[in-house]
């Protein structure tokens, strides 16, 4: 089939890199413009663009979905459909051009984690079971009828970013099924069931600030479910510290410690909770590079005996 592929972050190459690989054409390709980030303010192209010219692609960057040139550069390319990964939200008047529609690869099994961020959120809540979701587009975000879905088990060391990785790559095999499916018209959309929707939220700044008083579990899972980016964070004489790589300490032998007090003993960085110390293996403070513990140690040596705020 002919399509435009949508997409911006790393999560959506590897379905880019089967779809060029694949029989399949490749009209155009859709991402985020190019944006200044980072302390210099450099100027930076998404992960989408830079594959998309890696294999000389036609490359769109509209700042707006609504805008009326995307509108008549896609009618004028007459795709037989879209294929959307992690990209916004379409309107209609632009999902109505291709006659097959738009299929979306969501991260999660549908209706399971609607929204922008359900690797974060299964995470976050301690699931044993993530997964993806292709579906069929429709105005009401992820909502739209399923085509395949995908589970995956994972343990309670998994990380997003790992978790991420993983799927990205199973994702990109899922979607030539799909396409493959539509193009052979042998798969029957089916329906979701929206009195089982859950929600997955953008994440935001209070959602990654650590309550040491919280359960070691269930900080843990916060740490996990925010690393790498944009990362669990606490406080310590004012500057915000970042925690990495974390472990719930479980019948241990070192002296109780209090919701957010630190210990350093052994190579071994320990922080109390409401219930077991955790371990942290990685720390980043305010303005300066992640770090290991025991190199973080040697710049603030101090810090062990104190506590997070």
């Amino acid at each position: 089939m002919k399509l435009v592929f949508f997409g911006t972050p790393e999560f959506a190459v590897p379905t880019l890199n089967a779809l060029h690989d694949s029989d399949h054409e490749i009209l155009g390709v859709v991402t985020s413009p190019d944006r200044k980030s980072g302390r210099g303010l450099k100027v930076k192209s998404s992960a989408i663009k830079k594959c998309s010219e890696k294999y000389g692609l036609p490359i769109y960057e509209p700042e707006s979905t609504r805008s009326n040139q995307l509108h008549s550069t896609l009618k004028q390319i007459n795709p037989d459909i879209y294929v959307v990964v992690a990209y916004k939200i379409l309107p209609e008047s632009i999902l109505n051009i291709p006659n097959k529609g738009a299929v979306n690869l969501h991260a999660s099994l549908l209706p399971k984690y609607r929204g922008a961020a359900p690797v974060n959120h299964a995470i976050l809540n301690g699931d044993a079971e993530i997964g993806l979701s292709t579906f069929l587009i429709q105005k009401k975000v992820d909502t739209g009828d399923l085509l395949f879905q995908h589970s995956m088990q994972i343990d309670n060391t998994i990380t997003t970013g790992e978790a991420l990785s993983k799927l990205s790559l199973i994702g990109a095999e899922l979607i030539i099924k799909t396409l493959t499916a539509l193009a052979e018209n042998n798969i029957k959309p089916l329906k979701q069931d929206s009195e089982k929707a859950t929600y997955a939220p953008k994440i935001g700044v209070e959602d990654c600030k650590i309550n040491w008083l919280k359960t070691a579990d269930s900080i843990h899972n916060q740490i996990r479910a925010f690393s790498p980016k944009p990362g669990a964070f606490t406080f310590y004489n004012d500057k915000r510290v970042k925690l990495f790589g974390s472990k719930v300490l479980r019948n241990t032998s070192s002296a109780s410690l209090i919701p957010g007090q630190i210990e350093y003993a052994d190579s071994i960085f320990k922080i109390g909770t409401a219930t077991e110390p955790i371990q942290i293996t990685n720390i980043q403070i305010e303005g300066k590079k992640m770090l290991p513990v025991d190199q973080f140690i040697l710049g603030f040596p101090r810090i062990t005996g104190g506590c997070f705020d």
